[in-house]
Formats: C-alpha cells, structure tokens, sequence
C-alpha cells in the first residue's frame, strides 16, 4: 500500500514520530496576570511586578500538580519530501 500526500499526491513520504510533550504556560501567565490585577486592587502599597511574580508562581505550582505526570506517548505522522507538509 502506497501512502499519498493529501495535499500535492506525491508518493515520496518517509514516516516519522515526534515526543508530543505539551508544555503549558498558561496557567502561570493566567496567574501571573491575576496576581498582578489583585495587587493593584489591593489598599496596601505592593508593586505590580511582585503581584505578578507571586502569581505566577502560584500558577506554575497550581499548573504542575494539573499536568500529567507520566510522559506523553510519541505521535506518528508522515512528512512529504515534495510539499514539506506532515499528516496523519
């Protein structure tokens, strides 16, 4: 069985797989953000930036107990050598 490129139809395809590893920062950029909105609020003289740090390191805690702890299995996909394109 041949496999074709979806996109142009070439037949010259290698096969390869890459370690999808999901690193997400959203959760000490949101808490980050956060921490800095709060401090503003706050009636008590503290910088933004400290607001900000503590936030973001609130985030990253709060993100990592989230995140799974075993590593993410390695995704197959093929790569066209004439279109530089990857699919499934």
């Amino acid at each position: 069985m041949n496999i074709t490129c979806p996109y142009c139809y070439s037949e010259n395809v290698s096969r390869s797989t890459s370690a999808s590893r999901s690193s997400n920062t959203y959760g000490s950029m949101a808490g980050a953000g956060v921490g800095t909105m709060i401090s503003k609020s706050l009636p008590i003289p503290m910088s933004p930036l400290l607001g900000g740090l503590m936030g973001a390191v609130v985030g990253g805690l709060i993100d990592s107990l989230t995140q799974p702890s075993q590593p993410q299995q390695p995704t197959a996909y093929f790569h066209c050598n004439n279109c530089q394109c990857n699919f499934n």
